[in-house]
């Protein structure tokens, strides 16, 4: 039944999402771009095809990500890095002079960054209102104050993994039980499905129902 006959029953809502269309909607901005000039885009690797500075930089102690997505950013980014007078350079004024001249700006960028601490400088960053961040490896994303704040480490018992990302008021989700060990649950479940216990033994006799894993 189509969505809007679903709503007219007063039967609630449909909702109809697969892995295709939700890998479609994540083509932005290359998607946008195709429609507007028609051409193939090109891989660009971590800089923003569209933007300028928005990219990975190296520091003296790690590479930080950062993102002056307008001019009014940049022009706050540059005042933070205490080189104001980039910002007024005809080849970096505007975001599209700066997409133009990459290159350029990614030199002074490195050469500016070589003696920062990353982690120092991406704090100020955030403190001004400018959007940066270190690029963490896995041991130390899972173990940043951000992701206890944010509870995307989840424990229970011997177990340990991932929290959700989706986090509903009333329903806030989290870990009530740990991942069944291989078949943990298979006789439960025939139960359920009214499955006796005769037949449930057969199936094993059988080899349908297998209670360890084949190696």
């Amino acid at each position: 039944m189509a969505l809007h006959e679903r709503e007219k029953s007063g039967r609630g809502q449909f909702c109809d999402m697969t892995l295709h269309d939700c890998g479609m909607a994540l083509l932005h901005p290359h998607a946008a771009n195709f429609f507007l000039n028609g051409k193939r885009p090109k891989a660009t690797g971590n800089p923003h095809p569209n933007l300028a500075p928005y990219s990975k930089f190296q520091t003296r102690t790690c590479e930080i990500f950062v993102a002056a997505g307008n001019d009014p950013a940049f022009r706050k980014f540059c005042e933070l890095l205490g080189m104001p007078e980039i910002a007024s350079d005809p080849r970096f004024a505007t975001n599209g002079a700066r997409v133009v001249n990459r290159d350029a700006l990614t030199e002074i960028l490195n050469a500016r960054f070589t003696d920062e601490d990353g982690h120092e400088l991406t704090r100020r960053m955030l403190a001004a209102g400018l959007p940066a961040g270190p690029l963490l490896n896995i041991d130390e994303a899972m173990a940043a104050d951000h992701t206890a704040h944010r509870k995307m480490v989840t424990e229970l018992g011997a177990y340990r993994g991932l929290g959700t990302p989706i986090k509903l008021s009333r329903t806030p989700g989290g870990t009530r039980s740990t991942p069944p060990r291989f078949n943990e649950h298979g006789e439960a479940v025939l139960r359920a499905h009214g499955f006796s216990d005769a037949e449930i033994a057969a199936l094993a006799r059988e080899g349908v129902l297998l209670p360890k894993r084949r190696r």
